[in-house]
């Protein structure tokens, strides 16, 4: 299968036949077979005829609007995938703090470990001590999750271990791609303007899932409900941000896959450029159909987060925390 990528401003996408057609101005850039596109993602000004985009509803592939700096438009997919009674019990379990927070609870245990891991990993080739002080203090404040009361209160804690978390990559990762803190709207270096344009990507990835098996994707368990936020897709992509873009992001910093020229700065913030973005978006490409190494079955991070966004509903219509249980890396 294909992920389509058109990341060129002034670009068109069209069907000829049984054929998905990209080009720009009067020259054919590339075909491909439409039964073997999986899903789209368009950056900056791309035209998509209405034919294309007819077909793609009834084959229900993800259509997916991001600027060129990374930020999510919205993803067009078709809604027959509906499923009113799932929806129905998102809403219930609203009333239900208990479930939900336990749930979140889950989420954050298992994101503060896949950032520990991380961090512990690439210790080991740092400095001495470099980063210490920020792993012991996450480890101190991750002890609060389990005994927090609210959503509000766990919400808090795990501000407190991104902040360190944030803090301990940027001692981690060359000079060149050093930072103090996450930066998003605009990202302030190149190492937050990759993860601004990753966690787009990722967040994309489960969007599309959780539309396509059915779910509300604006009520979670974690995040509060709020006008034009996608709730739920902001819980479910807490366990994948280290395992899947952290991880990439650092591999392409730390063996020199990437440099600054491959991005530009301005009073706008600081974004990749098209080559740059070209570049990242094959890497992750190859990333997110990557073996999933945790996992006893052969399967790749993109079928992984299916099977889990199916594992939440599974949890969300029975009523049962335990048909839901977050990846943790090791």
């Amino acid at each position: 299968m294909t992920s389509l990528y058109i990341t060129e401003s002034g670009s068109f996408i069209k069907r000829r036949g049984g054929h998905v057609v990209i080009g720009r101005n009067n020259e054919t850039l590339m075909e491909v077979p439409l039964e073997r596109v999986e899903d789209v993602s368009v950056i900056d000004s791309v035209q998509i005829s209405s034919e294309l985009i007819t077909e793609f509803l009834k084959r229900g592939v993800p259509v997916t609007w991001l600027s060129g700096y990374g930020r999510y438009f919205g993803t067009l997919i078709s809604t027959q995938t509906t499923d009113i009674a799932k929806q129905q019990k998102q809403f219930e379990w609203i009333g239900e703090k208990t479930f939900y927070l336990a749930l979140a609870k889950k989420i954050i245990h298992a994101k503060t470990n896949n950032q520990l891991v991380l961090l512990k990993r690439y210790a080991r080739n740092a400095q001495e001590g470099l980063i210490d002080l920020q792993i012991k203090n996450i480890r101190a404040i991750r002890r609060n999750i389990n005994t927090a009361k609210t959503s509000a209160e766990l919400m808090g804690y795990e501000g407190i271990i991104s902040r360190l978390y944030f803090e301990a990559l940027g001692k981690l990762v060359p000079e060149e791609f050093s930072f103090t803190k996450r930066s998003k709207q605009p990202p302030l270096d190149p190492f937050n303007a990759m993860l601004g344009l990753g966690y787009s990507m990722l967040f994309n990835e489960i969007m599309s899932n959780i539309m396509s098996i059915g779910l509300h994707p604006f009520v979670g368990c974690l995040h509060s409900i709020a006008k034009g936020h996608p709730a739920l897709v902001s819980d479910l992509i807490e366990e994948w941000r280290a395992p899947i873009i952290d991880s990439m992001v650092l591999a392409l910093v730390k063996r020199h896959s990437i440099d600054t020229s491959a991005f530009d700065t301005s009073d706008k913030g600081c974004f990749l450029n098209y080559e740059g973005r070209k570049l990242f978006l094959a890497r992750y490409n190859a990333k997110i159909r990557t073996v999933n190494q945790y996992l006893e079955n052969d399967v790749t991070y993109r079928e992984c987060i299916a099977n889990q966004c199916r594992n939440y509903a599974r949890a969300i219509t029975h009523g049962d925390i335990e048909l839901y249980n977050p990846l943790e890396i090791y």
